[in-house]
């Protein structure tokens, strides 16, 4: 059941809650939790079924031939406990259990202009900030989402207490992505590695060489409770392909005890040795439906053994409301973006 009230060791954290009134305050203003304690009334939540039912309103009104006005009347006797009488009894009784439903394993808000979900990094460097897979075309917004997450944290958390971002790319110095990373605020937390067939070149070394102390040594230096980014690392050098493979799987099954983050920008979650051991191991796979809805289709049917017409459903919901739309693998598993959160 989804709930606002932290329960303890009986709750996990989804995510949080920002308000976008006063978009500079960092701190969250409510938490969503996950918890299987459904017979708590404290835990339970509140919410006009108007707004609850909101996205599946047009096709409740379809199944049940009612109009408008009388979905408004049914939705405020939700509101009030109250039964219908005469011929909205049918109606009612079909849409309270779908109302009970999604009040526990749904939450809408893009009925409230003035708060969104956000993912964020965690300040402490004790939590660890899990490993991501952001899919999409090129110029998608995956590199801007990622930069937007990173920015954010660096903002929220005092300079002493910054992780270190490693960002290794084939594409680190002509990227335009990457520019708010590279601002001179930034310079002492931000390592970026160019892995472009260039760079190799202009280095002189060969590739093992390169590979040892341009990746491997700033990773044993610095990778402590850091963030390292792959991004579109299949695009480098190609002599260099089979290290940072090596590394990239290696760091998702091991990192988590240095307390390292582990981030890769793909094109297709279908990348075989480039992707099969990050979507056994990742917190979170994020999609951007509006540009790849296939594939988010075909993710959910062979991941999370959904039905296609389920999935579709599901997909083009979040497309409607969003860019993006993040899969949390780990328990609790459920899709967010800034204006809706479905638990699976």
């Amino acid at each position: 059941m989804l709930t606002l009230v932290d329960g303890g060791k009986e709750s996990t954290k989804i995510v949080d809650i920002y308000s976008n009134v006063n978009k500079k305050k960092r701190r969250p203003v409510a938490t969503v939790y996950f918890t299987h304690d459904a017979q708590s009334v404290e835990k339970q939540n509140v919410a006009a079924a108007a707004g609850v039912l909101a996205l599946h309103k047009k096709g409740l009104k379809k199944i049940n031939k009612i109009s408008e006005s009388e979905f408004a009347e049914i939705t405020g006797l939700l509101d009030d406990e109250e039964e219908p009488e005469g011929t909205l009894r049918s109606a009612y009784w079909n849409i309270k259990p779908i109302f009970e439903r999604a009040l526990r394993r749904e939450m809408y808000i893009a009925d409230n202009p003035d708060i969104r979900f956000e993912l964020n990094f965690p300040r402490d460097k004790r939590e660890w900030p899990g490993t991501f897979t952001l899919i999409a075309n090129s110029g998608a917004g995956k590199t801007y989402f990622l930069v937007e997450m990173i920015v954010r944290y660096f903002k929220s958390t005092p300079p002493h207490q910054r992780r270190s971002v490693i960002w290794i790319s084939p594409e680190w110095e002509i990227d335009k992505s990457l520019e708010k990373l590279k601002a001179r605020k930034w310079a002492f937390n931000v390592i970026g590695i160019d892995i472009g067939p260039l760079a190799l070149k202009k280095s002189g070394m060969d590739a093992a060489s390169y590979y040892q102390k341009k990746i491997a040594e700033v990773i044993e230096t610095h990778g402590e409770n850091a963030l390292i980014v792959m991004d579109d690392f299949p695009d480098g050098a190609r002599q260099l392909y089979p290290y940072l493979l090596n590394e990239y799987n290696t760091m998702l099954r091991t990192a988590r005890h240095r307390g390292t983050g582990v981030f890769s920008l793909q094109h297709t979650y279908a990348g075989n040795r480039n992707t099969v051991q990050a979507l056994q191991s990742n917190k979170y796979v994020i999609f951007f439906p509006s540009t790849q809805q296939n594939r988010c289709i075909m993710f959910m049917r062979d991941h999370l053994m959904m039905q296609i017409p389920e999935a579709r459903e599901i997909v083009l919901r979040f497309a409607q409301l969003d860019r993006y739309m993040i899969i949390q693998l780990h328990s609790p598993v459920c899709i967010f973006n800034s204006k809706y959160l479905l638990l699976l």
